[in-house]
């Protein structure tokens, strides 16, 4: 039995989850970086709370988020698709 399990790759299979275009405000810096700051879901506006981590993948950027949703914290994956200037929510 091994002392140590790494941690399993993370997914961003597009096709497998359901996922949803929402509204999103973001900040974006001078260098070309975006970060999400607020998402928009079932007529909720939701804060992200924190990026866990980012990674650029052909013509998007996937985010791992953390969020409040009323009171409570849950994890969300957004991707931001530049070509299109489209966000896309998928829960986990």
């Amino acid at each position: 039995m091994p002392f140590y399990v790494p941690p399993k790759e993370q997914s961003f299979d597009m096709d497998k989850e359901p996922n949803y275009i929402v509204p999103v405000i973001a900040s974006f810096s001078t260098k070309g970086g975006v970060q999400p700051l607020y998402f928009q879901f079932d007529d909720k506006t939701i804060k992200v709370m924190s990026v866990h981590w980012c990674e650029k993948k052909l013509n998007t950027v996937c985010f791992e988020c953390t969020a409040e949703l009323e009171g409570y914290l849950t994890k969300v994956n957004l991707t931001f698709f530049p070509a299109d200037n489209q966000w896309r929510m998928k829960p986990k």
